[in-house]
């Protein structure tokens, strides 16, 4: 009976040991290729330290209920930490919460925008609102300053916000002849920004300028123009996916803000590791750096083949 006991004991102790190999790693989705690119980037680090990455997401980004419930059963099964994207983040602090309360650290990845109500060790993201105000300045170089705008909204959240503002307020404080004349939510679906670009163009034909949100919804963007046969109208997106890169290489998209995805799942996962180490942070914000990447630049962003 001892021995049955202390053969228990040893396989429960193995499964606990398993279990917190793991590092829980949840985007908001996996519609954009970016968080595709995070976890490449986050994957090789938590096995360079001995981790798996146990990546789940839920089927689309306005799901916050199924978010929840995954980062809930990550609490359960004990996972050692949690990188997670949160759809809305206001929803996610009960999450981070509960993790705080069983002791389990949490990085938040692609924001920088630090909650309040709940206990993150760092934020690995980029600063989205500057990214908008550099779409803004690269757009006033290709046009001279004259232009007129149509944006493709995403899904209500922090990410559109700070997305869409840089943009708007850059344009309003330093160039007087850029102005927005419609906007429409896209979803961060390419197939809803193709619909949302067809929409404005019709609406407003003097268009010259969509500026996409996101890679996906700026793809679609184009596949909008190409049926309508407007050639004359700028496209920029923001991600700088892989997908997009190919297409600014092939003229098609003219231009992607690149906002380090491979980095930004690294230095996530990497701060996991330092919290359950218990490492101690001066700065809780990790930023990687940003480019407007158009022709003349896409050759040194392209994956290597």
């Amino acid at each position: 009976m001892k021995k049955v006991f202390v053969l228990v004991l040893a396989l429960a102790l193995l499964c606990s040991s398993a279990l917190a190999a793991e590092i829980g790693f949840l985007p908001p989705a996996m519609t954009s290729p970016f968080y595709a690119s995070c976890i490449e980037g986050a994957t090789p680090v938590a096995e360079a330290n001995g981790y798996d990455l146990l990546v789940m997401a839920p089927p689309s980004e306005d799901d916050y209920a199924t978010q929840m419930s995954m980062m809930e059963d990550m609490i359960t099964r004990g996972v050692a930490g949690i990188a997670v994207c949160g759809i809305n983040l206001d929803a996610l602090i009960p999450g981070i919460q509960k993790a705080n309360e069983a002791g389990i650290p949490v990085v938040m990845f692609n924001t920088i925008t630090e909650l309040e109500g709940a206990d993150v060790y760092a934020y690995s993201g980029y600063n989205q609102y500057g990214g908008g105000a550099k779409i803004a300045d690269w757009v006033n170089e290709q046009t001279g300053g004259e232009a007129k705008v149509a944006i493709i909204e995403g899904l209500p959240s922090d990410f559109t916000t700070q997305r869409m503002g840089g943009f708007v307020d850059r344009a309003a404080e330093a160039y007087p002849g850029i102005e927005v004349v419609a906007t429409q939510p896209g979803d961060w679906v390419r197939e809803t920004g193709m619909n949302a670009a067809m929409d404005m163009l019709q609406a407003h034909p003097e268009i010259n300028v969509i500026y996409g949100l996101s890679d996906e919804m700026a793809l679609g963007a184009v596949q909008a123009c190409k049926q309508i046969g407007r050639d004359d109208i700028i496209v920029v997106g923001l991600d700088g996916n892989p997908n997009a890169l190919e297409s600014v290489k092939a003229g098609e998209l003219d231009a992607t803000l690149d906002c380090g995805p491979v980095a930004i799942g690294a230095n996530a996962v990497l701060a996991v590791i330092d919290a359950i180490n218990g490492v101690e942070r001066e700065e809780k914000v990790i930023e990687a750096e940003t480019t407007v990447v158009d022709i003349t630049l896409v050759d040194q962003f392209l994956p290597e083949e």
